[in-house]
C-alpha cells in the first residue's frame, strides 16, 4: 500500500472562469489598442484607453492565479502533509496536526476572504477567538480545516472523506522519522530575485527607462500635433494621426515589460534557468531603447 497520496482541489469551474477571464480581457485590450490609434486628442481617447490598462494590469495577475491553480495539490506522507499552491507551499509535519474537520462543523460560520472567485479562495481571515485561518482552496463547499499550533488551514480536496481515511491510515501507521516544518511563500522569489545583482540592476533599468519613455512621450505630444507612422509602399509616410497616439509606444513598452518580469520570474525559481529570466529582463531594456529611438526619430528626424 502506498504511503503518499495526492488529493487536488476541484479546478474544471476555476479553469473556466480564469480562462473566459482571461479572454474576455485580452480582446477588450486589443480592441482598445486598434481604436485609441483612431481616437481624436480628449477625453474619447482616454475612454478608449481604458480597456488596454485594465488588461495591462488584470491578465497578468489571471494569468498567475491559473498557473497556481494547475499546480495545486494536497500530499499526504507518513512524515508530512504538503500543503502546494503554485509558488506557495506549506510542510506539516503529521504530528504538528491537532485535529481535521469539515467546515460544516464549526458552530459559528466561517469568514472568507473579501476578494475570491471561483478557483481562488484565498488568503487569512481570523475565527472569533483570534486564531488565523489561512485559505488554500477553490471553492467553498466540502471545505475542510486542518489545525496546527501555528494557524488552520482551509484547503478543498476533491473527495473529503478520501482525505480523511488517508489521513487517519498514516497516523495508525505512526512516523518513521522526526521532520520539521517548512514554509515557502512568493515574497521568497522576489526576495531572491532582489538579492542578485545582475536581475536587480535589469529590472530597475527596464523599470526607468520605461519611465523615462512615459515621461518623455508625454512631453513629445505637447510639441507636435500629428505624426505619421509607417510608410506606404510607395515609400511616402502614411497619414498623419493625432499626436496623443505616440503614448502607444510607452504603452505597449510597459505591456512588454511586466509580461518579461513575470515570465522572468517564472524562469528563475529553478537555478539552471537562470539565463532565461535574464534574456527576458533584458529584453525590456532593448525594447525601451528602441522606442526612445524610434521617439527620437519622430521628433527630429534622421
Amino acid at each position: 500500500m502506498s504511503e503518499k497520496t495526492i488529493f487536488y482541489p476541484p479546478m474544471r469551474a476555476g479553469r473556466i472562469y480564469h480562462i473566459a477571464a482571461i479572454i474576455v480581457l485580452s480582446i477588450a485590450g486589443f480592441w482598445s489598442l486598434w481604436s485609441t490609434t483612431r481616437a481624436q486628442v480628449g477625453p474619447v481617447f482616454l475612454l478608449h484607453l481604458i480597456p488596454m490598462l485594465l488588461a495591462v494590469t488584470l491578465v497578468p495577475f489571471l494569468i498567475y492565479r491559473l498557473y497556481t491553480l494547475y499546480n495545486a495539490h494536497y500530499t499526504l506522507e507518513r512524515e508530512h502533509l504538503h500543503l502546494q499552491w503554485g509558488w506557495r507551499l506549506e510542510t506539516i509535519p503529521m504530528n504538528n496536526i491537532e485535529w481535521i474537520l469539515p467546515v460544516s462543523d464549526l458552530e459559528t460560520p466561517l469568514r472568507l476572504p473579501w476578494l475570491r472567485w471561483p478557483g481562488a479562495i484565498l488568503g487569512n481571515r481570523h475565527l472569533p477567538d483570534g486564531r488565523l485561518v489561512e485559505f488554500l482552496s477553490t471553492q467553498t463547499q466540502n471545505m475542510m480545516l486542518i489545525g496546527t499550533p501555528e494557524r488552520i488551514f482551509a484547503i478543498s480536496p476533491d473527495n473529503p472523506n478520501a482525505f480523511l481515511l488517508a489521513h487517519q491510515r498514516l497516523i495508525e501507521l505512526g512516523s518513521l522519522n522526526p521532520s520539521t516544518s517548512r514554509s515557502v511563500h512568493p515574497s521568497f522569489l522576489f526576495a531572491r530575485v532582489w538579492n542578485s545583482l545582475i536581475a536587480r540592476y535589469l529590472l530597475l533599468i527596464g523599470a526607468l527607462l520605461s519611465l523615462g519613455l512615459l515621461i518623455w512621450a508625454r512631453l513629445a505630444v505637447d510639441q507636435i500635433s500629428h505624426i505619421s507612422l509607417g510608410y506606404t509602399p510607395q515609400g511616402l509616410p502614411n497619414e498623419p494621426l493625432p499626436g496623443i497616439q505616440l503614448m502607444l509606444l510607452p504603452i505597449l513598452n510597459i505591456t512588454a515589460y511586466f509580461i518579461n518580469s513575470i515570465l522572468g520570474f517564472v524562469f528563475y525559481r529553478r537555478d539552471d534557468q537562470h539565463a532565461w529570466a535574464y534574456l527576458l529582463w533584458g529584453n525590456s531594456i532593448l525594447m525601451a531603447a528602441i522606442y526612445l529611438i524610434a521617439i527620437y526619430r519622430l521628433l527630429y528626424g534622421t
